[in-house]
């Protein structure tokens, strides 16, 4: 997966100017203490994640238990990052971090994690393995009926919106990769869901 991500930087770079377009902020006003890896800046982060060191991975880790804990206490909340995964955040961070290089890495996870909130998961949602070819990838069956519904918004998809990743999701997957420009897989990866979603809050 950081593979496939890194292949396609310029589209995380554009991703990086939207989020930036939308006021976020790279400092945070709360009064509370920040513990761990959180600390570590920028410039940091960068060197680290270039040698996959041991910090590195001790981050991914911290970002997982930062989300657990927004899931935990945020209301109306199941899970903040609807499809997002470790490794998307991480591409993601390390973009921001380019630019802002003295800042720590807790705040730019903290403003990431507000724009994946605007399309969280509200209510319990089982994972199920949606497998395109040889690629697999857990999604919330609510991500999955959310796909088909925003599919069917852009005229791509037909059928009816439910939570089975069938043929002619893929297939409706397949012709919107091809109309922005993405090689036509079929599969739900990271960056194709973010353009599918990045303009729809969801109910």
């Amino acid at each position: 997966m950081l593979k496939l991500i890194s292949s396609k930087l310029s589209v995380i770079t554009i991703i990086i100017l939207l989020l930036n377009s939308q006021n976020i902020q790279a400092e945070s006003s709360g009064q509370y203490g920040i513990r761990g890896a959180g600390l570590i800046t920028c410039s940091v982060y960068e060197q680290e994640r270039k040698i996959r060191s041991q910090v590195y991975h001790m981050l991914a880790s911290w970002m997982d238990g930062y989300i657990t804990a927004r899931n935990q206490y945020a209301k109306n909340t199941y899970d903040i990052a609807s499809f997002e995964s470790t490794e998307f955040l991480a591409a993601l961070l390390n973009e921001h971090c380019k630019k802002n290089p003295d800042v720590i890495v807790f705040s730019v996870i903290q403003s990431l994690t507000d724009q994946f909130s605007k399309n969280k998961i509200k209510n319990h949602s089982k994972k199920v393995a949606v497998v395109v070819g040889e690629r697999s990838v857990l999604l919330y069956q609510e991500v999955i009926k959310r796909i088909q519904k925003k599919l069917n918004q852009e005229g791509f998809y037909q059928g009816e919106i439910k939570t089975v990743f069938n043929l002619q999701t893929e297939k409706a997957v397949k012709a919107y990769q091809t109309s922005i420009g993405f090689k036509p897989t079929g599969f739900p990866d990271q960056l194709t869901l973010w353009r599918l979603f990045e303009s729809g809050v969801h109910d």
